[in-house]
């Protein structure tokens, strides 16, 4: 294992079910050596990625704090969209969430809420599977085929158990009507809420996030579920344009 991989594994262990872990833990968790263990501990303390809380017990540090409002400041995708879906708060009257995603997790980075009633699950920096929820599906269906096949031969049991196809063909043309829809709806994580997604691109061929709207369940009948339907659509190719264009800003 390459030390990059290493002491980014031992940050990923630190979760919010097991927030705080002891040496030996981490020794064994890893199956280091309490050599490498110790000095990988120090490293990420003297950076302040970890923290002792104490004697001989650790939890995340302060840089992921500093992180975080670096991400804020910086991140082209949260300047652009807030704007835009605070612009629409009043026509969405639910809630509306922005995400990103990385590897086989899907997270929310920010949220706009116009109907306080909405709590979802999707809490900004919780992590979600690629395969679940409307936000999920439709940056899956987004992505190449070629990556869509490799995700279905390594994971088909999670893309199955998703309701997103038994075999490749079906999971291909799901994906297809997904693409030819514009949009992913779902009522998975939270039932008694519907997410409408759409896709968000940092160029024309790359999925980079998305923005779903989100309403409750019972309230939303097919009027209103084609409304969010466009309003997901529209506002996602703003946002697409205008990320594209800082990109091409910042090539020039």
């Amino acid at each position: 294992m390459s030390i990059v991989l290493r002491v980014f594994g031992m940050i990923d262990l630190f979760t919010e079910t097991r927030p705080i872990w002891t040496a030996d833990e981490l020794i064994a968790a890893q199956g280091t050596s309490r050599a490498t263990t110790y000095r990988d501990l120090r490293a990420l303390i003297d950076s302040g990625f970890l923290a002792p809380v104490s004697a001989g017990t650790y939890a995340l540090g302060p840089r992921v704090i500093e992180l975080d409002r670096q991400m804020r400041l910086g991140d082209p995708l949260l300047r652009i969209a807030p704007p835009i879906m605070a612009a629409q708060r009043e026509r969405v009257g639910g809630s509306q969430l922005l995400s990103r995603f990385y590897g086989l997790r899907v997270m929310s980075i920010h949220e706009d809420r116009h109907d306080a009633r909405i709590r979802t699950s999707f809490a900004r920096g919780r992590p979600f599977s690629l395969f679940t929820g409307s936000t999920s599906q439709v940056i899956l269906a987004h992505l190449a085929a070629e990556q869509q096949q490799r995700l279905f031969l390594r994971h088909a049991g999670e893309i199955a158990a998703a309701d997103l196809g038994a075999n490749w063909p079906e999971f291909r043309e799901r994906m297809h009507a997904i693409r030819a829809r514009g949009v992913a709806v779902a009522s998975v994580v939270d039932k008694d809420l519907v997410g409408v997604a759409a896709p968000v691109f940092r160029a024309p061929d790359a999925v980079a996030a998305a923005i779903t709207l989100v309403r409750i369940r019972k309230e939303a009948d097919h009027s209103v579920i084609e409304s969010l339907t466009r309003l997901a659509i529209a506002s996602a190719r703003r946002i697409s344009g205008r990320l594209q264009a800082v990109a091409a800003k910042e090539r020039a």
